[in-house]
């Protein structure tokens, strides 16, 4: 269920970042901060984009801020940070504003994360809602109805 896995006090919004380490930073923040990981999945992801680059950024608008579930990871759950201003995590890549942090402790526990993910991103106007979300709780409202 999405009520186990994204709670509304992991929904944010933020004006902007400095840059795309920033962003991954505060993307985790929370997640470390409630001890859903560690700082080592943050590293993790630093390490990965520097081997992979910016592997997690999906589409425009979107980047799916993970790393190997076997980093740090505590207990699976996912947070979302809605940024005013884009950020690029690459110089040609998509300008994305949401980013959807995504603590996964096995294969299994986060997919309702992953349609609900999946069914904002297929709907042009489900996209508009969050990116004009007022608050967290209407982040949180976005997410738990598309399950």
């Amino acid at each position: 269920m999405i009520s186990n896995l994204l709670k509304e006090k992991n929904c944010f919004i933020k004006e902007s970042v400095k840059d795309w380490k920033e962003a991954i930073h505060i993307a985790c923040e929370s997640m470390i901060d409630q001890g859903y990981c560690t700082q080592e999945y943050e590293q993790a992801i630093f390490d990965s984009t520097k081997q992979y680059g910016p592997y997690y950024v999906l589409c425009e608008n979107l980047a799916l801020i993970h790393a190997s579930n076997h980093s740090g990871v505590n207990e699976t759950q996912m947070a979302v940070t809605v940024l005013k201003n884009p950020i690029k995590f690459s110089e040609d890549g998509y300008d994305v504003r949401i980013l959807v942090t995504l603590v996964a402790k096995d294969k299994e526990s986060h997919m309702d994360g992953i349609v609900a993910v999946s069914n904002i991103f297929s709907d042009e106007e489900k996209v508009k809602s969050l990116l004009n979300a007022k608050d967290g709780k209407e982040i949180y409202t976005i997410f738990s109805e598309n399950v």
